[in-house]
């Protein structure tokens, strides 16, 4: 156990530091209103999409920001490919293979008891959820479009977000502003 414990620390630590290293890296664009696309210029004009430290940003969160990045080095990697083929494997390496993307909250039994699955519970979720809502900002940034595949699994993230707002309910008043940004997100996703 201690074998593999060792081993998964080094291999974070690399994982961590190639991240890093590319996010520093001046092939990419960085997340600046300036350096978008011009729909994205014109759709994401809300300052949280270029705060790298707005959680309920498609770029400020953990998740949000490693999916920007490991998108650029996808897309470059593989112009022309499908881009179901990043967020399968993306949903592998998170280790959700399979993850119906489509799911939303029109059928709550199903979303829950697949929610009771996890391992995480909802904060699995919420990382898929943000892999997926990061993705399409992704595209409509570099790309000035969200393919229309990716907005419906954007749509159905989105959905799933707007059913778990009670795990939100810490603070006085932030389930209500997550869920103004939710639908503020879904409004400007449905524009790209």
């Amino acid at each position: 156990m201690r074998k593999f414990i060792s081993i998964l620390t080094i291999v974070s630590t690399l994982l961590s530091y190639q991240i890093c290293r590319a996010q520093s890296s001046p092939k990419y664009i960085d997340v600046e209103w300036e350096n978008g696309s011009e729909a994205a210029k014109r759709i994401m004009i809300s300052k949280f999409y270029y705060d790298p430290l707005d959680s309920w940003s498609p770029f400020g969160n953990d998740v949000g920001s490693d999916t920007y990045y490991l998108y650029c080095d996808w897309k470059r990697e593989h112009p022309n490919q499908n881009v179901k083929g990043f967020l399968e494997e993306e949903l592998i390496n998170f280790g959700y293979p399979g993850f119906d993307l489509y799911i939303d909250r029109n059928d709550p039994e199903k979303l829950k008891g697949l929610v009771d699955t996890m391992l995480n519970k909802y904060i699995d979720l919420n990382a898929i959820n943000n892999i997926v809502i990061s993705l399409a900002f992704s595209q409509l940034f570099l790309e000035g479009r969200i393919e229309p595949e990716v907005k419906k699994w954007a749509e159905a993230a989105l959905s799933r977000e707007l059913m778990y707002l009670d795990f939100w309910d810490g603070e006085k008043g932030e389930m209500e502003k997550r869920q103004k940004r939710m639908n503020q997100l879904l409004s400007d996703l449905r524009k790209g």
